[in-house]
């Protein structure tokens, strides 16, 4: 199956972003786009590598989201 070649006009802070992952994913902003609308087509979210990732406490929501706090949590 061949490549086809598209037009995509985006917002400028969502292109800085995109671009800034795919620098820090060693990939192409084509690669990353791609993984992205297969995500999306599937149903579900892009593969997320890296970068913090935050707990998620069931039955109870946090009450402190200052950054110090989040980050003193995942160096635990």
């Amino acid at each position: 199956m061949g490549n086809r070649r598209t037009t995509v006009v985006l917002d400028e802070i969502l292109y800085r972003q995109a671009k800034r992952v795919a620098i820090e994913r060693d990939k192409s902003l084509k690669e990353i786009m791609e993984e992205a609308l297969r995500a999306f087509l599937r149903g579900g979210e892009p593969r997320r590598t890296g970068g913090p990732r935050f707990g998620v406490y069931p039955g109870k929501a946090r009450k402190d989201l200052r950054r110090e706090t989040l980050y003193r949590d995942l160096r635990k």
